[in-house]
Parts: C-alpha cells; sequence; structure tokens
C-alpha cells in the first residue's frame, strides 16, 4: 500500500502523517526529501540513487497481493481538523478502474489530464483512469494548471480527451474550441445547470459524488439535453445506496434521509482509529448473510439526498458542518 505525501503540506501535518501510517519507505527526490520532516523510513532519492538502485535485483516479484489487501491511505481531515486515514483496499480500487473505464470509454489512445495534487483521492480517480485502460496519463506544472488561460493552454496543447475538475474551476475557464476533450466529470461542488450547457454540447458530461470512504465515487450521472435537476445518478457497480431516517429505515421516494454507502468499494476504516471508524462504518442491517462473521458494513456519510421518481438520486447537502 503507499501513502502519498504532498511536499507543500504543512511540516507538521507531513509528520503527523508519517509518524501516523508507520511509513517503511519514502520515494522522494533529493530536493523535495530536505523538505520533509524527520522520520523513521528508508529514505529513496529517485533522482540521485540510481546506482544504488541499479545493485537491486531486476527479477519480477511473485504477486501474492490479494483483492482485501490495502491499496492506499489517504488522509482526509475529520471534524476536529486533525487528519484521519482511510484505508482503501485494491478490490474497491479494481471496481473503480473497471466502471470508469466502462463508463466513459477510456481507450487506449485517451488522454487523461492530472489536475488534482496527489495527496486527494482525486488523483486515483484519474491515475488509475488512464494507466489500468492503456490511456495516456498527461501531467502539468502547478503553473500550468491554475484555472483559466493556463488550465486552458494545458487542455488545448495535450489534447486532453477526459478531465476531471470541480464545477469552480471549469467555470472560469474560457469557452474555446476544444476539439478533443470530449468527456467532461464534474465532483466535489455541486454543479449549475447553465455550466453544464456551456460544456455539454457535443460532448458527454457527467457528474460524480463520492467520499474517500467509498474508494473515490459512489454514484455517477450523465447530464442530457432535458437533465434539470442537480443529481448525483445511481450507484456504480457492486455499490448499494441506503437512504435512511433516523431511526435507521428506508425513506420513501421523494423524502429527504442519510445516504449510506456499501458495497466492494468500501474503505476498511480508519487507520488507528477503531472508535471513529465503528462510529461511521457500522453493520448493514440489510444484509441477509446469516453468518455474522460474514455481515457487510455501511459507511454513513453525513450527507443529505433522496431519490428522483426516475430512480436517480438527488444531493441535497450535509446534515452537519462537519470539515470534509
Amino acid at each position: 500500500a503507499y501513502v502519498p505525501l504532498d511536499p507543500a503540506y504543512p511540516q507538521e501535518r507531513l509528520a503527523y502523517m508519517l509518524s501516523d501510517s508507520e511509513v517503511s519507505i519514502l520515494l522522494t527526490t533529493k530536493k523535495l526529501g530536505q523538505k520533509l520532516p524527520e522520520n523513521q523510513a528508508y529514505v529513496v532519492e529517485l533522482d540521485t540513487d540510481w546506482e544504488l538502485i541499479l545493485h537491486e535485483s531486476g527479477k519480477n516479484h511473485v504477486n501474492e497481493v490479494k483483492s482485501e489487501n490495502l491499496a492506499y491511505v489517504i488522509y482526509t481531515s475529520g471534524s476536529t481538523g486533525k487528519p484521519k486515514g482511510v484505508l482503501v483496499s485494491h478490490k474497491g480500487l479494481c471496481n473503480l478502474a473497471k466502471e470508469q473505464i466502462r463508463l466513459f470509454n477510456v481507450q487506449p489512445d485517451s488522454r487523461v489530464l492530472q489536475f488534482a495534487s496527489l495527496s486527494f483521492d482525486a488523483s486515483i480517480w484519474e491515475i488509475f483512469m488512464a494507466l489500468t485502460s492503456g490511456a495516456t496519463l498527461c501531467l502539468g506544472r502547478s503553473a500550468s494548471l491554475l484555472p483559466g488561460q493556463a488550465l486552458m493552454q494545458t487542455l488545448h496543447e495535450q489534447k486532453i480527451t477526459h478531465v476531471t475538475l470541480p464545477p469552480t474551476a471549469l467555470a472560469v475557464l474560457p469557452t474555446e474550441e476544444l476539439p478533443a476533450l470530449h468527456t467532461i466529470i464534474v465532483a466535489g461542488e455541486a454543479c449549475s445547470i447553465q455550466l453544464v450547457a456551456e460544456w455539454s454540447e457535443n460532448r458527454r458530461f457527467f457528474n460524480a459524488y463520492g467520499p474517500t470512504e467509498s474508494t473515490v465515487c459512489a454514484t455517477i450521472y450523465e447530464y442530457t439535453d432535458s437533465s434539470q435537476k442537480q443529481a448525483i445518478g445511481r450507484p456504480l457497480a457492486n455499490t448499494q445506496i441506503y437512504l435512511l431516517d433516523s431511526q435507521g429505515q428506508p425513506v420513501p421516494i421523494g423524502v429527504p434521509g442519510e445516504l449510506h454507502i456499501g458495497g466492494v468499494s468500501l474503505a476498511r476504516g480508519y487507520l488507528n482509529r477503531p472508535e471513529l471508524t465503528n462510529q461511521k462504518f457500522i453493520s448493514n442491517p440489510f444484509d441477509s448473510s446469516k453468518r455474522k462473521s460474514q455481515k457487510s458494513k455501511l459507511y454513513k456519510t453525513g450527507d443529505l439526498a433522496r431519490y428522483l421518481p426516475d430512480g436517480n438520486i438527488e444531493f441535497l447537502g450535509r446534515i452537519d458542518n462537519q470539515v470534509k
């Protein structure tokens, strides 16, 4: 499993993440490594340690990874602002990648932009969408990804076909011709119908929803010409969505309820936070498994939503003021 670290983060936050995750090997560069706080990890500087690396065996290791094994740990802020490590498995990541390829028609000649910072789970969405499909993952320097003319130039010059952006970043882009761009995914914020109308002509336009605890994405919605609601769509394959009232009972269509997520993409819980894990990942009362040890979990998102008559889900906001 890997733990992404953003060198731009405050030293205190990086120190906590390194200590909490007990990272054993740290991959970095000489320049970035000098900015990191003291830690107990074995440091490999990828730009200066090639003499040492060349002495290692070039043989492939036997792959003994199982679907239940840990794939990555992403740190996100909690209600107190203290980072919490979310434990995500390979089966969740594989399920996500397969759904991305299917839903967005990602091909070997597709070009996917990595817009998100490495420390956000949106980067996982971008990286594995490209690399598991044989597509090209296009990188950019920070200045070239600034929303506005710089980002527009990057989209044009790199002939990006698939891009995932927050609506606020898309809203400040000049509406110039981008013949290569045929798939836009927005996520992280509510997207106005006006913005959809501006950017969806002759393109596929999706709205993705999901917390880190559900391997980046839980539901997806494709806008059409008749789309009016700010819907988050339907669950991905092997994912279950339950809208429940305060008593844990399903609510009728059109009635708001707290959104709960189940399925293979659910995280194991939070690293070194058993109490919080038990609070947020509850037993699934709708699981028909007879053996208690096989009972699945539901993740309580704290988000309010309702079912629309057509079966899509409409996001209504947060139940509380938790820092995400």
